[in-house]
């Protein structure tokens, strides 16, 4: 297809989207910080004890 028929179609399934999606009520959005922020720590510390590895291993 050509890309301006693809551009012309988004708003339209964008309106799609929108008419199904939900707000999300407060306990699911506490449960999506908390494991978003989990995994933020998690990488962190990982990413700590990568570069604290390769810093005591080259000297």
């Amino acid at each position: 297809m050509d890309i301006i028929e693809e551009i012309k179609k988004l708003p339209e399934e964008w309106r799609k989207i929108i008419s199904v999606s939900k707000k999300p009520d407060r306990d699911l959005f506490m449960l999506n910080l908390k494991v978003t922020l989990a995994v933020m720590v998690f990488v962190g510390v990982l990413a700590f004890l990568i570069q604290l590895a390769v810093t005591y291993l080259i000297g």
